[in-house]
This record gives structure tokens, C-alpha cells and sequence, in this order.
């Protein structure tokens, strides 16, 4: 019932996911605090079975005895430092949004990572995207003039356009459409952004953007899809709706037989 979670995994066994954590935890020791690390052994400690888990903020908040602000707080951190994936659920029946999956990611020694940040970048300027007709099953009907981006010559974003391309690269093995989801990211972002109430949120919406990305790639797995920017389209707006305007989740946590915890403390 939850090997669906596989999917999301990034280790194909405990022993390798483990080590993974200490060393995540032994770099970014002086970055974290005791929440931050109390969160990331409940994570691995849900993915033992199956790589990743299912969890609730709730489910975090009653076992580490932390308000929901601060496991939401200590989960942005553990994304900032690369140290977990979070993937927003969409419920295959009900089509609404459920509780995040986590999976504890590769550790990459920090000295790599520094020389590929070294390398010559590319200035990507963003052109005017074509308009994609959106898939009409996902989501209301979007005026395809809504995703025009404001300005041809507007330098694109980056961190998250580079791992868009990233992203698009290592699944679909081509990056040629990476333009049209930023270009849709932006739209959809910058409407909100311009309401000070969520002129904070820049961060938070580059998230959703990832995470509606990968919902929308893992889709291409189940069936066929004509229009995958549309449909990107469509899993984002549904993604910033039920992150700004509801905080209602479902009761999706992995049940674990017997959670594995090394004899030495970290």
C-alpha cells in the first residue's frame, strides 16, 4: 500500500540512508539546533521500510512536543541545507492536498559542491513563453494570456531555473521545456506576490514550483500526458491555493513495525 513511496526514495537501503544523515548532521552541526535534528531522525526513522516517508505536521508536533510553527520552521531549514526532499501529495481519489512526503537526500561533500558553484554560469534570459493550453481535468480553466511573463529581457531566477533543468534533465532526459515552467512559475507567483501579505512568501513559492514539478514528472509515469507545462500549470495553482488559504491535511503517516535507531548516538 505505501511502496508508492520508492518512488520519492534516494537510498535502496537503511544502512546507506543512515550514513547519509551523519554526515549531513556532522557538516551542518553549528546550522542546526536540537528541533532540526529531532525532525530529521523522525523522518529517518519513518523511511526505514520503504526510502521516504508520509508524514503530518501533527504527527511531528505530538512526538517531538514542538508547536507547529517550529516543525515547519525546522523542515525549511533542513530543505535550505539539501539535507531532505519535501513533495506535496496530491490524493489520488480525492484529488486534494495531503500531508508532505520527506526523503533524506544524498550527502555531497560540501569541497564538490564548491567547484561546481565555481564553474562559469550561464546568463539565461528569460524569453516570452508560448501559451499552454491547460490540461482541462486537473484544474478550472486558466486564461492561457496569464502566463506571459512581463518581461522578455527579465533575468531568469537562477537557483530555481537551474534546478528546474536539473530536474527536467535527470528524469525526462531534456531540458528544452524548462523555460515555459519557469515562465509559468513566475506568472503564478508574482500574482501573489504583489499583496503584501505574502510579499515574504518568494521562498516558499520556489518550492511549490520544485514540488509541483515533480508531481507533474512523476504523472508522466502513470499515464500520458500531452500538455506537461499546462498541467505543471494546474498542480502549482492548486499547490500555492492549499498552501496560502488551507492547512487542512490527511492522516497519511507510514506505519513503521519496530523503527530502527543505531546503537551510537550521533
Amino acid at each position: 500500500m505505501t511502496t508508492y513511496l520508492t518512488d520519492y526514495a534516494h537510498f535502496t537501503n537503511k544502512d546507506d540512508m543512515d550514513q547519509a544523515v551523519k554526515q549531513h548532521i556532522s557538516a551542518n552541526w553549528n546550522a542546526m539546533n536540537d528541533t532540526d535534528r529531532a525532525v530529521l531522525d523522525m523522518i529517518r526513522c519513518y523511511s526505514v521500510k520503504y526510502g521516504a516517508a508520509h508524514l503530518k505536521h501533527e504527527t511531528m508536533e505530538k512526538s517531538i512536543g514542538k508547536s507547529n510553527a517550529t516543525i515547519r520552521r525546522a523542515i525549511r531549514k533542513l530543505e535550505k541545507l539539501d539535507i531532505i526532499d519535501r513533495i506535496h501529495f496530491i490524493r489520488p481519489i480525492m484529488s486534494g492536498l495531503g500531508a508532505n512526503i520527506y526523503a533524506i537526500k544524498p550527502f555531497h561533500d560540501q569541497g564538490e559542491m564548491n567547484s561546481r558553484d565555481d564553474a562559469p554560469k550561464r546568463d539565461h534570459r528569460a524569453d516570452k513563453p508560448s501559451n499552454p493550453e491547460i490540461e482541462p481535468s486537473l484544474s478550472k480553466s486558466i486564461n492561457p494570456k496569464d502566463l506571459n511573463i512581463t518581461s522578455p529581457t527579465e533575468q531568469f531566477s537562477t537557483t530555481l531555473y537551474g534546478r528546474m533543468r536539473s530536474l527536467l534533465s535527470s528524469t525526462i532526459g531534456e531540458t528544452t521545456l524548462a523555460r515555459k515552467f519557469f515562465g509559468v512559475y513566475r506568472q503564478q507567483s508574482s500574482q501573489m506576490l504583489k499583496f503584501s501579505i505574502h510579499a515574504d512568501k518568494e521562498e516558499l513559492f520556489e518550492q511549490l514550483a520544485l514540488q509541483a514539478l515533480q508531481i507533474a514528472l512523476q504523472a508522466t509515469k502513470r499515464k500520458k500526458i500531452q500538455n506537461l507545462p499546462g498541467y505543471f500549470s494546474g498542480v502549482l495553482r492548486e499547490l500555492i491555493g492549499k498552501a496560502l488559504f488551507s492547512d487542512i491535511y490527511q492522516e497519511y503517516d507510514v506505519a513503521v513495525d519496530g523503527f530502527y535507531v543505531p546503537s551510537n548516538q550521533y
